[in-house]
């Protein structure tokens, strides 16, 4: 990172990551409906683990999902759980994957995102009493595996041309 510019894009995807965490992404939820629909924040955790490995550390996304956790007031633990698996997953899957184009990696998105989420309906159903609703859950794995290309083509506009 040579200039200041390069370090304000750098360091952007953690601005746009904490505040979209810290808004549990109000800006798109509202608009379509109420609760979170798109995981906004789970595309960028496997986008970004995917292609720049470095870009969030383990350590980054530990803190912002105990954060998370304590403003959305989910079980202690269970956003930095979910984040780095999936930067887990993601990570090899990249490395297993010797051809990378889009098909291969929507589906290494695809898998890694449903892994994520049974991981967190286990955590909600163990330690949470509020019910939870499967219709939501598959809802929301639908739109956000369409939401994904979309925001995709964004990042990679943004940060790699």
């Amino acid at each position: 990172m040579n200039s200041f510019l390069e370090k304000i894009k750098f360091y952007s995807a953690h601005i746009i990551f904490t505040l979209i965490c810290i808004n549990d992404s109000i800006f798109i939820n509202t608009w379509i409906a109420p609760g979170p629909i798109i995981n906004i924040k789970y595309i960028l955790v496997f986008y970004f683990s995917f292609f720049d490995k470095g870009r969030f550390s383990i350590t980054f996304l530990f803190f912002i999902g105990l954060i998370f956790d304590s403003l959305q007031g989910m079980p202690f633990g269970m956003t930095p759980l979910c984040f780095i698996l999936l930067s887990k997953l993601a990570s090899y899957l990249k490395q297993r994957r010797t051809q990378t184009n889009f098909q291969n990696e929507f589906i290494a998105f695809a898998i890694s995102l449903l892994i994520t989420q049974i991981v967190s309906v286990i955590i909600l159903s163990y330690f949470s009493q509020t019910p939870f609703e499967y219709l939501l859950l598959a809802i929301n794995i639908i739109v956000s595996l369409i939401f994904y290309p979309v925001i995709r083509t964004a990042l990679k506009v943004f940060y790699y041309y």
